[in-house]
């Protein structure tokens, strides 16, 4: 089964929103708050910007970012959570993504990308998420590609000047964690494996699978092809995937 089938399905049988999500394991409020709180300090949101949230599944994020900005739209490849958003009663605009029904291009100051590398599992697939993401925002606007699985950081060790500092924070980050985060997630990811199966849903083939990772040079180098300046920033270290994943902050002039 496809990600956007095994979300199609989720989204028809699964009551509760927090696990309608591209994060295996379900996303919480809780989570999507603090999320949300730092990508509106890396995207420097304020309240004349028109928000695009490409690939939002039921709106979590999306809804806290939505205050902020002057204008947020939410916009999902399945017409399902689409359909679902529409039905929230919140306040934000729902686009449904397809080759004839894409967002109108170049009309947002900020672009989000968030919990979407799993329907990108490999560099070909990461150039024409980017370019749909570069056609969307607007002559100075902002790109953030988020959570994004790291070559470097799965691969866990890397030589050289550049690599000792994160070597350190990396090893650091995995200790703190291994005392609570870790196990947490791990159980959720098993109590979410058992909640599909009991809607007599067939996940992925890589479902829960640690991805190999995106080199960021060659993502970089997509971007800059695209008119991007990139900054490659990190993320809390109580985020669920601190440890393997990385963010793009991408300018446009």
């Amino acid at each position: 089964m496809s990600w956007t089938n095994f979300f199609q399905s989720l989204a028809e049988l699964e009551h509760d929103d927090e696990f309608v999500t591209g994060r295996p394991g379900g996303l919480s409020a809780e989570l999507a708050s603090r999320i949300a709180k730092d990508i509106a300090e890396k995207l420097e949101l304020n309240d004349s910007d028109a928000l695009l949230d490409y690939g939002s599944g039921t709106g979590a994020i999306t809804r806290e970012l939505a205050s902020q900005v002057a204008k947020a739209t939410a916009a999902d490849s399945s017409a399902v959570i689409v359909k679902r958003g529409k039905a929230s009663g919140s306040h934000m605009e729902w686009v449904e993504l397809g080759p004839d029904k894409s967002p109108t291009t170049g009309g947002f100051t900020k672009v989000l990308s968030y919990y979407n590398a799993h329907t990108f599992e490999n560099h070909s697939g990461v150039r024409t998420h980017i370019e749909a993401l570069s056609d969307a925002v607007a002559p100075g606007g902002v790109v953030m590609l988020g959570d994004i699985p790291d070559l470097e950081r799965t691969g866990q060790w890397k030589s050289g000047e550049r690599g000792r500092e994160e070597n350190r924070t990396v090893w650091m980050g995995r200790l703190e964690r291994r005392g609570l985060d870790i196990e947490r997630d791990e159980r959720n990811l098993a109590s979410f494996t058992e909640r599909i199966k009991r809607l007599g849903i067939e996940p992925p083939a890589s479902f829960g699978d640690q991805h190999p990772g995106f080199d960021r040079d060659i993502v970089t180098r997509m971007f800059r092809e695209n008119g991007g300046s990139v900054a490659v920033v990190t993320q809390p270290m109580d985020f669920p995937n601190a440890h393997t994943c990385v963010d793009y902050i991408v300018r446009f002039g």
